[in-house]
Parts: structure tokens; sequence; C-alpha cells
């Protein structure tokens, strides 16, 4: 791999010199990804680097539609479209930077907002406002959910980055104004429930799709595909690195057998070996013993084609010549598998439906690009002459023609078209990922033996090359139709049906949260460096019921008697609440007036001082008529003090808002433990423990002091309230 040096800007030149010096490093930069992290042959000038390998990588103004026509599509504009340019390079080969998507997003806002602000182009002239206007772009409807946060995120990196570079004519710091959205909210919990699990009919479907006796080699990469990502949460582009080899068994803690496949999970988490989820075993060997009798031919063809890179391959209909034989117009088609009909000449064909379309192509290699320049540049352009063909009556048109074509040429078009780029391995190139070649993948199949039944057989790809049976995007179609053709689920008679690939995700996670199994393992088992709570699709209900059985402060046999201890003011001990640890010291507890109170008042204050809402230590028992009745009132009290921030706010009051924020959350957890302690289904005694706000005596001091930031406790209240919400199974949102 070629060294590449990180631009350094001079510190003795203006901030437009600098510019131009960075854009100089980033030309000269581009070609030397290759081939590792671009594809030979790219060039700054193109509109596009998606078909280089840097993928989604198009430089249209922001706004663009991704399947516009040439004409409704705008280029950005010099010199802006030369800094957007550098800063993938940057990016992408130099930071070694998988995606570049977001970046990409936020430097069209960004030119958006720099003419409307300044009328030019310049970005050096950048300033935090013209950021805030581009975040104004980025929250319109060109940007989805919370993808506007994340494109404002590398807006904020790009800003960092001129200022290291010293590309800015005044520097200036700047931060992000757009917050990621709230996903905790029980509304949002059913939505997603019901838009990212698969459906019962989808997964019902598929299990009598591939037990039946499929004869459609389609079909049978399809199922097996979803049931081996349905044995472990799993993500449908991991599928590229699936070996052929993938099974491994390994001794459980009872002495049996586990089955476990070798993963590599992506972003980060590397090489893994993945134990198959219990009862899926059988499917899983099912799945195998229909793919590799199907793929082993194409896994024998791939290893043929890596062997002999200088060769074409052999077939029955290949011309007996020599590598570098002249070919005629028939050898040609021939040696393509190009069918020549009746009142067709080779010559016509090959020319139009091989040579012109290859041409076409934007991200040719050098060596192809030479073969078509060279075939082009001899092809006689005229009518040619009429000839008579010896021995016979008939007449035939004679070209010209001042090339040469064979077969050790040939076979570099025939590479360039039927061959994945980054072949012979199945995934581009990572830095310190181990690749997996198509020789040794189990979905490797045959460019063309897919054939959708659906499809015009004319226009299938022929089998001259080799690709990825489970690739995403086949997936995708088959399991959700679309592109006028029809699903695995419409074929087999189930309308209406239809499933996302990532979805069997989180149904996995989902059934591994009902199981108990703790983040931890279920992060680990599905490949992720990070916590994935966003994968846990339990409703509410699930997680309460869960809780209160295991939970030490929930009591089940003394319920009863704790309530008649209530209402007949008798001393209740701490023991009759909670589960005493072993050397734990049990006492006598205080009642408030909204319930009971667990704070050992013996050796401090209340830190609180009374505010028992905000309290973690405040437990209100179900049953309770006189205490329920207080926190009502206290309810009442709290909605006026609401309606009047309200009307403060709306006055545009100092401080109104914070303070409508305050007592909406005051509000809101009143009326939730109202609501919980109205449930019917709740047993008498049953004791509903308060959340606390974090803020107490210690920390407010601490605060006022500046010894501790106020947002690290603010951060830590929303975490707990959002516990809060999973465990308060009938709250309703406040409206407001």
């Amino acid at each position: 791999m070629t060294s590449i040096e990180p631009f350094k800007p001079s510190k003795s030149v203006k901030a437009a010199e600098r510019m131009d010096a960075f854009i100089g490093w980033a030309k000269v930069t581009l070609p030397k990804g290759v081939p590792q992290k671009v594809y030979p042959g790219v060039r700054w000038e193109d509109s596009s680097w998606h078909e280089w390998g840097i993928q989604s990588c198009t430089f249209y103004t922001f706004g663009t539609k991704k399947y516009a026509k040439a004409l409704d599509r705008t280029l950005m504009q010099p010199p802006f479209i030369d800094f957007a340019k550098a800063m993938i390079v940057h990016r992408r080969i130099l930071n070694d930077k998988k995606t570049v998507d977001g970046w990409l997003k936020a430097l069209k806002a960004l030119d958006l907002a720099l003419v409307e602000l300044t009328g030019r182009r310049d970005v050096t002239l950048l300033t935090a406002a013209i950021c805030n206007k581009a975040c104004e772009h980025i929250l319109s409807n060109q940007v989805k959910g919370d993808n506007a946060y994340v494109v404002s995120k590398a807006l904020e990196k790009i800003v960092d980055l001129m200022k290291e570079k010293k590309l800015l004519a005044v520097s200036f710091s700047w931060t992000s104004p757009l917050y990621r959205k709230s996903t905790g909210t029980l509304k949002q919990q059913r939505v997603d429930r019901q838009t990212k699990l698969p459906s019962q009919e989808s997964i019902k479907a598929l299990a009598e799709i591939f037990n039946n006796d499929l004869t459609s080699s389609l079909d049978i990469i399809t199922t097996s595909a979803c049931a081996i990502l349905l044995s472990q949460p799993s993500r449908v582009g991991e599928l590229a690195d699936f070996p052929l080899d993938c099974v491994i068994h390994k001794a459980d803690g009872s002495g049996g057998q586990r089955m476990f496949l070798r993963w590599y999970s992506e972003k980060g988490f590397g090489e893994t070996l993945k134990p198959v989820v219990k009862g899926m075993e059988r499917a899983v060997e099912r799945a195998l013993s229909m793919v590799i009798p199907l793929t082993d031919e194409a896994r024998k063809y791939a290893a043929w084609l890596e062997d002999h890179p200088d060769e074409f391959p052999p077939h029955a209909g290949l011309p007996q010549k020599g590598d570098d034989d002249p070919l005629s117009y028939d050898d040609v088609c021939a040696a393509l598998r190009i069918t020549v009909s009746k009142g067709q000449n080779a010559r016509g064909r090959f020319k139009k439906d091989y040579l012109y379309t290859l041409a076409k192509r934007t991200a040719l290699s050098p060596q192809a690009k030479a073969v078509i320049d060279a075939i082009c540049d001899g092809l006689d352009t005229g009518k040619g002459k009429l000839s008579q063909v010896p021995g016979t009556s008939r007449h035939h048109i004679e070209h010209a023609d001042t090339f040469v074509i064979t077969l050790r040429s040939l076979n570099v078009l025939m590479r360039e078209k039927y061959l994945p780029k980054d072949f012979p391995y199945t995934s581009p190139f990572e830095q310190g990922k181990p690749r997996l070649k198509y020789r040794d993948a189990l979905f490797t199949v045959r460019t063309g033996v897919l054939r959708d039944e659906t499809k015009n057989p004319a226009a299938m790809t022929r089998s001259m090359g080799v690709e990825l049976g489970a690739k995403s995007v086949r997936l995708i179609i088959q399991l959700s139709g679309g592109s006028g053709r029809q699903s695995i689920f419409q074929r087999h008679g189930y309308p209406g049906v239809s499933v996302n690939t990532h979805a069997f995700r989180h149904e996995l996670n989902t059934e591994m949260h009902r199981a108990g199994l703790s983040q931890l393992l279920i992060d680990a088992f599905s490949g992720r460096t990070s916590m994935g709570s966003v994968y846990n699709h339990e409703s509410v209900e699930e997680r309460t019921q869960a809780l209160i059985a295991v939970h030490p402060s929930t009591k089940w046999n003394s319920h009863g008697q704790r309530l008649e201890m209530l209402k007949t003011n008798k001393p209740l001990r701490l023991s009759d609440v909670t589960e005493l640890d072993y050397n734990a010291q049990d006492r006598i507890i205080h009642k408030t007036h909204l319930g009971i109170c667990v704070h050992d008042f013996s050796y401090t204050p209340c830190p609180k001082m009374g505010a028992c809402l905000t309290c973690g230590m405040l437990g209100c028992v179900k049953g309770d008529d006189v205490k329920l009745a207080n926190i009502k009132q206290e309810r009442n009290a709290l909605q006026i003090n609401y309606e009047k921030s309200l009307d403060a706010e709306a006055r545009r009051l100092f401080g109104a808002s914070e303070w409508r924020k305050k007592a909406a959350l005051d509000l809101f957890k009143c009326n939730a433990l109202i609501e919980t302690l109205d449930n019917p289904e709740r047993e008498n005694g049953d004791i509903v423990w308060n959340s606390d706000n974090g803020w107490n005596l210690t920390n407010n001091a601490a605060a006022m002091a500046g010894l501790i930031d106020p947002q690290v406790i603010d951060a830590a209240t929303e975490e707990a309230m959002l516990s809060l919400a999973d465990l308060e199974a009938l709250m309703k949102k406040l409206e407001g």
C-alpha cells in the first residue's frame, strides 16, 4: 500500500492559499487509494465516485433526488465542489472511514447555506451563522428522523477539521444545535414493535416455503439465508463474509454439543463464533444441505478465475483458438455466449449489445478502457462493402476494421463486465479485516443463475462471472417485492406478506430479553460494540410483570398485612417493604401524607426538604385511599402551576420555559402514580416506588459552588425516567 502523508498547513500563508494547497493535496492523494480503498482509474473530475468504490458518493446539490434524471440533476459549482471532494478524500482515504454519506449531506447543506448568506462559494468565509443555516436545511424534508442529528454532527467534525488545518479566514467555535430525538415514550415503543419486528405471518410463511421441496435456486438461497439470519442475531450484509466451513461444534456446560457458526460482525466487532439459537440447529443443517450442492460449481469456477487471471474461462462453445490468435466476430460472440439470431450479424450484436454498453460505464479499469479504446478507434464507421461469401450465392457486408480481438483481450472485457470490482474477495477493503474469497464463500453463485421467474429471461446476465447469491439488494427485493418483481411470498401464494431483513435481528434480540439474558450477553451475541437497547421491543406490560416478579421491594406474601398496618396506623418496619441484606439493620420507617418513606432520619435531616414527589425513597401503597386522595390533591395543585407556567411562557416571561418543563415533569409523574395506583390489575398492598430527580441538598450546594455540572445530574435523571416509563404500565403521557 502506498504511504499517504496527511496535509500539513503552513502558518505563513493565508487561508485561501492553504485551501488551494489542501485541494492540491487531495488531488494527488486520490489515486494513492488504489486499489485498496478506491478502484483503479478514478478521476477527480467525475461527478460521482460511487462506481469507484466510495459508496453513495455523488457531488450533486442539496435536494437532488437519488434516482433523478440527468436533466434534473445539478452539480455542485466551483470552488466548493473541489473543497467537498478534498474533504471526502481526507475522510475515506486518509482516515479510512467506511461511509461518507453523512459528510456529503452536511457539505451539500453547507454549500446551500454559504450561497444564501454570502452570495459566494468561498468556504474560507464560513461562520457559525452559516453553519446554523445549514442545520435548518438539514432539518428539512431531505433528512429524516435522527439522521438530521447525525448529519449535523458530521458538519461539526468538518468545521473542526477546517480549524485544525487552518482553512478558515476567521476561526470560530461551533456546536450543533440539533439533538437526538427521544425514543423512550410509550407511543414510540408501540410504533417500533409494529414496524421493526417481523410479523408472525411472515415467519410462518418463510418456514412453510423453506420446508417445501424447492426447485428454484432463487428460493433456496432466499429461504436458507433467512434461516441463518433467524438462527443468530446478525446483519444481512454480514452474509458476504459467511464461509463454506462455517459450522463448529463445542461442548456445553452439561456435556452436550452446541452448534456454533463462524461469523464476521460488522461495525468493529470482528471475527467471532456465534452459538446457534437452540431449536434452529436442524434449520441451519437443512439450509447448508441445500445451498452447498447448489454453489459448489460456482466456487470451483471462482477458484479457476482467480488462479488463471490472464486466461479466458473455458466452456463448451469456446472457439479452439490460442490466447493471442485473431478472432472473427462469430468467434467473439461464441466466446461471450452471445446468441446471433437469423437476420442479425455477429459484428452488430457484439458492437451494440456488448462493446458500446460496456463503454458507457464510468468506472472502467485502465486495462479495460485501453482495450475498448483500441477497438473503438479501429472500428470502420462506414456502411461497409457488400461481398459474396466464397462458395455460396450469399452476400455479406465487410468492414475495414483495423483492430484485432483475441481471447486475451476479450478476457479483460469479460472480467470487467461480469466480475465484482473486489474479486477475488467478497467485500471491499477495510483496514485490519481478513477478507473472504469467493472460492471459500457459502453463497457464491454464477452470475445469472438465480433467475427471477418474473423477469424477462432475455434481460438476464450471462453466467460468465460470479456473485453473491445472498447479497442484500436481492434479499430485500425477494422479501419485500418492488421494481416490478414479485417477492417470494407472492410467488408462493402469500399475498400482502413482507418482511425486512433487519427485522430478524430485532426479533431475536427481543426474545433474548424475554428469556432474561443480560444486555451485555445480548450485545456480545449480536456482535455489537455498544449497547443495543433499541433492539428490545418488549411491551411495557411485559417488563412490568417481569420486574414485579423479581424486584426485592415487591413482597407478595404480605400485601394484605401491610395494607392493614397502614390503615390502622401501626408501626411499619423496613423489612415489611424491602428485602434486607444479610447484615442490614432493620428499623421503623416514616409515613408521609403520600405514602411511606424509607429514609433513615436518625442520622441526617431529609435531603429533599420534604419534596416527596421528587424523591426515590417514596413508596405509594395500592389500596390506601387516604394517601391516594392526598396525591390527587397534589395533582390539582400541580395542574394549576402548569397552567400558570403555560401562560407565562406564552407571554415570554424570563425563565418561564424552564418553569413549564419542571411543572410538566412533576405533573407527569403525579399522573403516572395515580394511574398506576388506580390500576385494577394491581393487588392491594402493592408498593409503587417513586423515581428520584437526582437533586438534594448536597448536590444543590455543590452545583451552586461550581463543584458539579448540573447537566450531569439532569442526564442521570433522564435515564431514570426512561426506566420509570417501563414500569408504569398504564401511564399516559401529558399533552401540552
